[in-house]
Parts: structure tokens; C-alpha cells; sequence
């Protein structure tokens, strides 16, 4: 028979559990016990299906493996693209400072970081461009690159997508290019329209 708990209004001992009056214990018992149950049935689905997509990623950098490409240098990459240019050069110049402190030599490139500000925003607004080309990303300008750096981010956008399509053997489409040497943007729909008025 299941236990009733009382409902005395005596104060519980400190540390345990107040008491409820008129509950029948073993029903909340057996609830709490059917939750729990039905939780870990859940979590050991999802637990197989991360340890499957672990074990694919597994696979993936051991055929990288096989091409020269080390795991490390792999996963430094995937950070790196996923910090922002600001937190890397922060990182660099950090880098840089106590590399000098120890005495050792700080890199050949520290120099890139006493561009003037103007000169630098154009270079990272390129630079932008080339890593969205290369990403396959639309050419949406982000907000952090100002206006006037357009042209240079459309430049490096082009610059990626070219480089992209080469690494895959197609050729852009002579669409893309116009006589004048600055590559020209076809939206889905214009090209659906030029190739229907072909």
C-alpha cells in the first residue's frame, strides 16, 4: 500500500525535505521516476547520434590526413574563421609582445599592424570579400566595412569566387565579366531573364 504523508504542521528538521500534506509518495515517486526514464532514453539518442557525426568528423580528418594536412593545423584554421579579424589582430600583436619579452623573434610581419587606418580598413574590407567569395557567401557588404571600401570588397569577393570555381575546374560565366574588367553581379533572377530573352 502506497505511503500517505501526514499533515502535521510540525517545522521539517533542517536539511530535509519539508513535507506535503495528503500526497501520496509513491505517486510522486513513480512520476518523477517515469520523467527521468523517458529524459535518458532521449539523451542516449542524441549521444549516439553526436558520437556518429564525431566519428564522421573523425573520418573527414583522417582523409585530410592523408593529403598532407594535419589536424591541428586544420582546427587553428576553423577557429580562426570563426574569430573575428579584431580578435585575431589582438591575439597577433599579444603574441608578438611576448614572444619580444622572451627574446625571441617576433615574426616577419608585424609591420602589417602600423598600416595607416584608412590604408588598413581597405585591406581587411578586400581581404573580407576574398574569405566570403571563397565561403560561397552572398556579396552583402557587412556593416563593419564602410561604404567607401565597397569597391575593394567586391574586388576580394571576386577575387574568392573566382579562386573557388577554379579549385572546383569551372570557368566563370562570360556573364560575370563585362568588357571593362570589374565583374558584374547576376542575381538568379536577372540571369533566369537573360537566358530566357537568349
Amino acid at each position: 500500500m502506497a505511503k500517505t504523508l501526514t499533515s502535521e504542521a510540525d517545522a521539517p528538521d533542517a536539511g530535509s525535505a519539508p513535507q506535503i500534506p495528503n500526497r501520496n509518495e509513491e505517486a510522486v515517486f513513480l512520476s518523477h521516476l517515469n520523467k527521468l526514464r523517458i529524459q535518458q532514453a532521449k539523451a542516449a539518442i542524441k549521444k549516439a547520434e553526436y558520437d556518429a557525426e564525431r566519428n564522421v568528423l573523425t573520418d573527414m580528418f583522417r582523409d585530410a590526413k592523408t593529403d598532407g594536412f594535419t589536424r591541428k593545423e586544420l582546427v587553428s584554421i576553423l577557429s580562426d574563421g570563426a574569430a573575428s579579424r579584431r580578435d585575431l589582430t589582438a591575439e597577433e600583436e599579444r603574441r608578438a609582445q611576448l614572444r619580444t619579452w622572451a627574446g625571441l623573434p617576433a615574426g616577419g610581419q608585424a609591420d602589417l599592424f602600423d598600416l595607416p587606418s584608412p590604408a588598413q580598413d581597405e585591406v581587411f574590407a578586400e581581404d573580407t570579400g576574398r574569405q566570403m567569395g571563397l565561403r560561397g557567401e552572398d556579396p552583402k557588404r557587412p556593416e563593419a566595412i564602410a561604404p567607401m571600401h565597397e569597391a575593394a570588397f567586391m574586388k576580394g569577393w571576386h577575387s574568392g569566387q573566382e579562386h573557388l570555381l577554379g579549385m572546383i575546374g569551372e570557368t566563370p560565366p562570360a556573364s560575370a565579366k563585362p568588357k571593362g574588367g570589374k565583374p558584374k553581379l547576376v542575381a538568379d533572377n536577372d540571369a533566369a531573364e537573360v537566358s530566357g530573352a537568349a
